[in-house]
């Protein structure tokens, strides 16, 4: 694996991470997330360093499998699209059936803000590896 690559991706997706989840989750849904079951003392430094570490799994994720779809942009969303319902679908729902509180329909608003999430990622990284 390309490291140069990796961190250029890992790097590029984390900070646009922190920017869409900054508009979406620390604004559009704000209010969800104001009260039960939702803590409150949540450093936002953490919420910082785990886009930056999602982006960097995203990218190892990315480059091993990058293979199996087009190049460029498109391949990327595509890739992207698929690893966002493989992941958030299911973690979503589940996280509705486990914790009392958690509300059904804000599984379905993690849903495709989760899939939408991927698929930018996706087309970053593809734009960013060309091949």
């Amino acid at each position: 694996m390309d490291f140069k690559k990796f961190l250029t991706i890992g790097i590029a997706v984390g900070i646009a991470a922190n920017v869409i989840d900054f508009v979406v989750q620390g604004n559009l849904l704000a209010d969800y997330y104001a009260r039960p079951p939702f803590r409150q003392d949540v450093a936002v430094g953490w919420m910082i360093i785990g886009d930056l570490v999602a982006g960097l799994v995203f990218a190892w994720f990315y480059l091993a499998v990058a293979g199996s779809f087009a190049p460029g942009v498109p391949g990327g969303a595509t890739m992207g699209f698929y690893t966002g319902v493989l992941v958030i679908f299911p973690a979503a729902i589940f996280m509705h059936l486990m914790f009392e509180g958690f509300p059904y329909f804000l599984s379905w608003i993690w849903i495709f803000y989760g899939i939408a999430w991927y698929v930018c990622a996706g087309a970053i990284a593809g734009a960013i590896n060309k091949r």
